[in-house]
């Protein structure tokens, strides 16, 4: 290509130019100083050096950034017109900078955007590590709702949240505690990363009690959100095996007296569903019934929307399974006498009957679910034959990858979104549950009578059996996509915009895996299955 006629910037770049007047095509584009060929008679006396330089050294910096594109994964987000890091320089416009330039790589990260508004953001990589860990924290830890409002996203207001929250503020200390854990594989030219975590995570606690001891109001989203973000970070970080674990008395308190006006925001109901999903995944692996605000916030909601309809089953299926507990924790009525074995019996039955009317309920109304919210069923990305084969999405182990799990699946069940994937889980993860509940209520049943199972009741456990095979089959045919595994020598889709939530996804598995792994009824693969990938998360992500 000859490169004769093309204007400055064109040859700098050894691109090819239209040549059009006043401006080529492409300096149009890229918002370059287009001056024309150095052989045109109009413009032989000016002096054009300067400008030359400074268009090859804009080429030269968006050349590195198309090669950045093809051999990074992209985690990092590009700090916004407002820094969520509360930078002390702010990032100039495109009117107060007009050396700036559209970079490649903030149009991959928003491709929604169009150029002139990306203009105004600032360069796509900040030097310092305090600021990259942050910016990082909100593309691993973050999801965006759905456009078509399926999905409500997770914690997608957490970067105003945190631009609003004063520095030393528990959700700003919280904010940084999970951002340096996400870092803690990466080399620090000061303290490790990993101490910074566990020290920011400290501090967060300690601002907690000092506000909660102050009679301070904790019912408000930023302390909401500190606290779900003190969560993950003792589940995924520190390895703990129950969700809110201590901060559950602080998440029930915060619903009891936060009121409704999150039901009128759309981004505060978000958040509050986080939190309501949080707390009933914790009472479903425990057996514990729901608070009655629990019970008066989802009838407040268009159970006609399957993510509501879900709350509300889950909220069903918990009433159950901790109505089971209690009676079979009561004794098997063998000193009982006639008055309080009759009572027994009558509970079993009416156990029997409301069990069997919500699966009944919950098996139809899982077969009418529209179509954008079923999964689909694909051959899996991973590969099942290498212990390394993954493509990590977090970004922050380059230098020895974690051996990937192995998934006994042939097909991958790949929902729209992560959010999504979640909140079926959690609705499988509930079902299994019950079902073994719904077991241990037979045999409890026929205890109290002094018989053995009856043939009817024998082809009912089978049944019961069956389905929690089939559920747990379900959950881990979605993890490669939740983990975020792909084939080691499969390409990147750079036409698509990058992998987002890779945190959030990981951490999602974890609630599901636990069930699984302490079901009775599932496959010896299956429990082995969801040990690894607990395994594997602990030992990815934990804090040394």
């Amino acid at each position: 290509m000859s490169l004769a006629r093309a204007c400055l910037a064109c040859r700098s770049a050894k691109a090819r130019c239209d040549r059009e007047q006043p401006q080529c095509g492409r300096c149009v584009r890229r918002h370059l100083e287009c001056v024309g060929s150095s052989n045109d008679q109009d413009i032989v006396f000016l002096n054009e050096n300067q400008v030359a330089e400074r268009n090859s050294r804009r080429a030269r910096r968006g050349h590195r950034s198309r090669n950045q594109l093809t051999s990074v994964t992209f985690d990092l987000v590009t700090t916004p017109e407002r820094s969520p890091s509360h930078s002390q320089s702010p990032p100039k416009s495109k009117s107060s900078s007009p050396e700036h330039v559209v970079d490649p790589g903030l149009r991959f990260q928003y491709p929604w955007l169009n150029e002139q508004r990306i203009a105004h953001l600032a360069p796509p990589m900040t030097q310092d590590p305090d600021l990259r860990a942050v910016d990082r924290f909100f593309v691993n830890w973050t999801l965006h709702p759905d456009n078509e409002e399926i999905s409500n996203g997770h914690m997608s207001n957490m970067q105003d949240l945190y631009i609003s929250a004063p520095p030393q503020s528990v959700l700003w200390l919280a904010v940084r505690a999970v951002a340096y854990a996400d870092m803690r594989n990466e080399l620090s030219t000061g303290t490790p990363f990993s101490v910074k975590a566990r020290q920011f995570y400290g501090a967060a606690l300690s601002r907690l009690r000092e506000v909660a001891y102050q009679g301070q109001n904790l019912a408000n989203d930023h302390m909401l959100a500190a606290i779900l973000l003190i969560d993950n970070f003792e589940l995924m970080y520190l390895s703990r095996i129950e969700p809110l674990g201590p901060h559950r008395h602080a998440i029930k308190h915060i619903l009891h007296t936060g009121g409704d006006d999150h039901l009128f925001n759309k981004s505060r109901f978000a958040l509050w569903c986080v939190a309501h999903k949080r707390l009933q995944a914790r009472q479903i692996l425990l057996g514990e019934a729901p608070d009655q605000e629990q019970l008066e916030w989802v009838s407040k909601l268009n159970i006609d929307r399957p993510d509501n309809h879900i709350s509300a089953d889950v909220i069903n299926m918990s009433i159950q399974t901790a109505a089971v507990k209690r009676l079979v924790k009561s004794g098997n009525g063998v000193d009982s006498d006639q008055a309080e074995l009759s009572a027994k019996l009558d509970q079993t039955q009416q156990l029997l009957q409301s069990i069997q009317g919500l699966i009944s309920q919950v098996e139809n109304w899982t077969s009418t679910i529209p179509m954008a919210w079923r999964p689909k069923i694909q051959a899996p990305n991973h590969d099942n034959k290498s212990d390394s084969g993954e493509s990590d999405v977090d970004n922050s182990e380059r230098r020895e990858p974690s051996p990937a799990p192995f998934f006994p699946c042939p097909r991958v069940l790949s929902y729209r979104d992560l959010w999504i994937a979640y909140i079926w889980n959690l609705h499988a993860a509930s079902q299994i549950v019950l079902r073994e509940s719904y077991v241990d209520v037979i045999t409890y049943q026929a205890t109290l009578l002094g018989r053995d199972l009856t043939y009817e009741e024998v082809i009912q456990i089978d049944h019961e059996e069956n389905q929690v095979h089939k559920l747990s089959s379900a959950i881990i045919q979605s993890l490669p996509p939740l983990l975020g595994l792909t084939h080691r020598n499969q390409p990147l889709d750079y036409s698509r915009p990058p992998t987002k939530g890779a945190m959030t996804g990981r951490f999602f598995a974890l609630f599901s895996m636990w069930i699984v792994q302490k079901a009775r009824y599932t496959s010896r693969l299956h429990k082995d299955t969801a040990m690894r990938v607990i395994g594997w998360i602990n030992s990815k992500h934990g804090l040394a």
